[in-house]
């Protein structure tokens, strides 16, 4: 139980959070036509080992980070970094094939994780709520949550393919808040399923936050420290007038 006079926002995370992807333990097999582009390009040998290099590249260069890098511009970093032979024209064709593919395949991965619609219901009326989600392509978090029922509970989405900036830098914070009509911090609950990105950051700007611990799903995601308050489930965040 949240008390809802100790908040007026609460912003939530996206995917994972609202709306989960791949498979229920988090596998990336549903995009398996988008990593097979390279392979039948002659780039690599198998789906397994472009998709290893990706996530190898995304922790170098865009985990942690405070910029965003479009789908187009991180498989063409990526093809640039580990096959850097290749032949330019070649790496852009791959690069607009897995863009389609990736548009093609992702969204039949999605699905809502139990209790999420009901928990927006209890919460609307009680708080003004938000959504800041970092994503690769602009626009897509709102289709997504349009997709599936859920964009209507939110006055505003901001992604970080179209604002250019990503959580955990400060600037996707403060425009959020800016968006919401510069609430005090402490009165903004955050709530998402990425330890550093949706607890520790926005408790480090003065926000309150909420880890949605995933961790007994998800084998990449992780346990929540004693110091984080946690949640497992939707059940578990309902608005209290105490």
């Amino acid at each position: 139980m949240v008390s809802s006079t100790s908040i007026d926002w609460i912003f939530f995370d996206c995917f994972n959070t609202l709306i989960d992807d791949f498979d229920t333990s988090g596998h990336e097999a549903g995009l398996a036509p988008m990593y097979q582009v390279p392979v039948t390009a002659g780039l690599y040998q198998r789906i397994a080992d472009v998709r290893a290099d990706y996530h190898r590249w995304r922790l170098e260069y865009i985990a942690g980070k405070p910029h965003e890098q479009s789908l187009q511009e991180r498989f063409r970093n990526l093809l640039v970094t580990y096959r850097p032979e290749a032949d330019a024209a070649l790496i852009e064709q791959i690069v607009m094939e897995m863009e389609v593919q990736f548009m093609e395949c992702f969204p039949a991965t999605l699905r809502l994780p139990t209790g999420v619609e009901s928990m927006l219901q209890r919460w609307q009326g009680h708080v003004a709520m938000g959504v800041i989600s970092n994503f690769f392509l602009a626009d897509w978090p709102a289709k997504m949550l349009e997709r599936h029922g859920l964009r209507q509970y939110f006055k505003f989405v901001i992604d970080s393919a179209e604002c250019g900036k990503r959580k955990p830098g400060d600037a996707i914070y403060q425009l959020a808040l800016e968006v919401a009509g510069n609430p005090a911090p402490e009165r903004v609950l955050f709530i998402g399923d990425h330890l550093t990105n949706d607890a520790i950051a926005p408790q480090r700007l003065g926000m309150q936050s909420i880890y949605f611990d995933r961790s007994a799903e998800r084998t990449s995601s992780s346990t929540a420290p004693p110091q984080i308050q946690s949640i497992t489930h939707w059940d578990q965040l309902s608005p209290s007038s105490e």
